[in-house]
């Protein structure tokens, strides 16, 4: 063998012999002290606390934070499916509820689905919604003049004629009450 390539197999077993040394060592501190963690768990931590805050940041996005004008939603509005939200911040009665929303270009409430009903009673529970009608005789309307398709309870066994989003589903409200009222405009 030549000068050179005996230096260079010297070279690589003490490296090897460092590499094992360095190895060992590192497992005697796992064992000895057992404050630190294994590379591959604590990867495996750090990893799952991103994939977390990864999925809570989604789901944030599409449903709680208020969007952006690159949204087509105002400020202070909500965007879920596409839809926009605003939660008026007063309380007012049925009739002034519909002439707000009207100010800010959309309507009172509309529910078109149960997900939908079932989210917006998480946030903004209780609220009227568009609907009403014009006696306990006659059918529940929306405002834009079709039958609601879902159940609403009277409240307190008394008839009301405006309904309202409540956390435990549906009911009727008189309509001069004066609670708060969510806004929507479909994009």
């Amino acid at each position: 063998m030549t000068e050179g390539t005996e230096q260079e197999v010297f070279q690589e077993e003490l490296n090897l012999q460092n590499a094992s040394l360095n190895h060992q060592g590192i497992d005697k501190i796992y064992d000895c002290k057992g404050l630190l963690l294994p590379p591959e768990r604590l990867t495996a931590e750090v990893l799952g606390i991103i994939c977390i805050v990864l999925v809570a940041t989604v789901l944030k996005t599409m449903v709680l934070i208020p969007s952006h004008h690159c949204d087509h939603c105002p400020e202070e509005w909500m965007t879920y499916s596409n839809s926009c939200y605003y939660f008026g911040k007063e309380k007012r009665t049925w009739e002034e509820s519909l002439l707000a929303c009207a100010s800010k270009n959309s309507t009172l409430l509309s529910i078109d689905n149960e997900e939908e009903m079932k989210v917006l009673a998480a946030i903004s529970a209780p609220s009227w919604i568009g609907v009403f009608r014009n006696s306990s005789h006659h059918p529940w309307v929306s405002i834009d003049g079709l039958t609601f398709k879902y159940t609403i309870k009277d409240s307190n066994n008394a008839e009301h004629n405006c309904a309202m989003l409540h956390i435990d589903g549906l009911k009727s409200k008189p309509c001069g009450s004066s609670i708060k009222y969510p806004c929507k405009h479909k994009l």
